[in-house]
């Protein structure tokens, strides 16, 4: 499994974000559902709050919560099917 920032540095991910019609899909895939869902418990029931300090610089907790959900077994395979649904 990639690193985190590597995954995010990647010229697919860059590729991706400019699609939106894509973004809207993987959005709405179960898969993403699930993953939202998983963040939402590992950020305590905050995930809007992670998202928000993110977004104003603070991205510790959003950051560690991803790759938590990144390394765990459930995670992992949620991201490769959405990676292959994404190809």
């Amino acid at each position: 499994m990639p690193k985190f920032d590597e995954l995010i540095d990647s010229g697919q991910a860059n590729r991706l974000l400019k699609d939106t019609g894509r973004l809207e899909q993987l959005r709405d895939a179960p898969e993403a559902q699930k993953i939202f869902s998983m963040l939402n418990r590992t950020t305590g029931g905050d995930l809007e709050g992670a998202a928000e300090r993110a977004a104003k610089g603070d991205a510790g907790q959003l950051a560690d919560a991803i790759r938590q959900v990144m390394n765990s077994p459930e995670g992992a395979q949620l991201l490769q099917k959405m990676k292959q649904t994404l190809k």
